[in-house]
């Protein structure tokens, strides 16, 4: 899959070694295996000899000019991440290496303790240990959230001095960004580009009461929390919380746009969430909504090069967009 990615590429052996000379010393080997899955950053597990210690390795992805503007610095987004996580102490990577100086590759790379485990989505856990697992990472997704910023807006924005006043600037200023990058490479037409941004630019009232930037995972599901098998208690447990790299602070209901990490377990952990009661509530989860189905269409067209997921995404924000603005309509009069 990932040979269709335009900004997936592998490393060679040598510039994996120089890299793990670079920051560990020399080795007596190393045997490297390229996991599977990546579209975005390339991910190795390495097992150094001598001393032994097993290391996870992402690199991040080449052709920028591919990338969407917030996803230029991700690394050092995704290590700050976990700094806060840790201190809440929630299962997170150990970050060892953060390297954005390109002296070795033109490419940012991050070096982790690797930890032995299987993501959530993995088909070997047992339905009957499934409950207790996602009771405990809503559990943990509820302190997440209880991380607040200084400023509204991607974590890695906020690290080069970016950051939001308030929840409704930071929407307009994504999608006004993201709607450049989309009329750069055809992905959506100008009219409906702009169409996007007025939705954003004219109903900025749905995000009135978004008044504290609460810490959005913002790619939560299944494959990015890993677990395992605790044999002393002999039952699954949360091993960590990972690929936080999108992360961002603002509404927490960014997070529950996808189903698909909420069930009735997770919501048992995570506990009440009242905003639910705002007449309103469903727009403005649908403007959320929007923004990914928006992010998709052009990941699927310029940077994975899926003809078919883009018709899809393209759609649904088509969609989707015209569905919001009927009933933005009804309500502004």
């Amino acid at each position: 899959m990932s040979s269709r990615s335009k900004i997936f590429e592998e490393l060679s052996f040598q510039k994996i070694n120089e890299i793990v000379e670079q920051h560990f010393g020399k080795t007596a080997g190393i045997d490297i295996l390229l996991l599977k899955g990546g579209l975005f950053n390339t991910t190795y597990k390495l097992t150094l000899s001598s001393p032994h210690h097993e290391l996870i390795l992402r690199v991040g992805p080449v052709n920028e000019q591919y990338l969407l503007p917030f996803e230029l610095n991700l690394m050092h987004a995704e290590s700050r991440v976990y700094d806060l996580l840790a201190e809440k102490h929630i299962p997170c990577p150990t970050v060892l290496v953060c390297d954005s100086t390109r002296k070795i590759i033109n490419r940012d790379y991050m070096i982790t303790e690797f930890i032995r485990s299987v993501p959530l989505s993995d088909e070997t856990i047992p339905e009957d240990a499934k409950t207790e697992l996602y009771e405990q990472i809503g559990e943990e997704t509820a302190e997440m959230h209880s991380i607040v910023g200084s400023k509204f807006g991607r974590v890695s924005d906020i690290q080069r001095n970016g950051g939001y006043d308030s929840w409704g600037d930071f929407l307009l200023a994504q999608v006004i960004e993201i709607g450049r990058k989309c009329c750069e490479y055809n992905v959506f037409d100008n009219d409906t580009v702009n169409r996007i941004i007025g939705l954003y630019e004219n109903n900025s009232w749905l995000y009135k009461n978004i008044t504290i930037p609460r810490l959005v995972h913002s790619d939560l599901w299944a494959g990015n929390v890993l677990v395992r098998l605790n044999n002393m208690k002999n039952k699954y447990e949360l091993a960590a919380i990972i690929d936080a790299d999108r992360a961002l602070f603002g509404d927490i209901d960014f997070e529950f746009v996808s189903p698909w990490i909420i069930n009735e377990s997770f919501i048992k952990g995570y506990g009440d969430n009242d905003k639910h009661n705002d007449a309103n509530h469903q727009i403005k989860v649908d403007t959320y909504k929007l923004i990914y189905s928006f992010i998709d269409s052009f990941v699927w067209k310029v940077q994975y090069d899926n003809g078919v997921e883009y018709e899809n995404n393209k759609l649904s924000t088509t969609e989707l967009l015209k569905s919001l603005e009927a009933k933005l309509n009804n309500i502004n009069g």
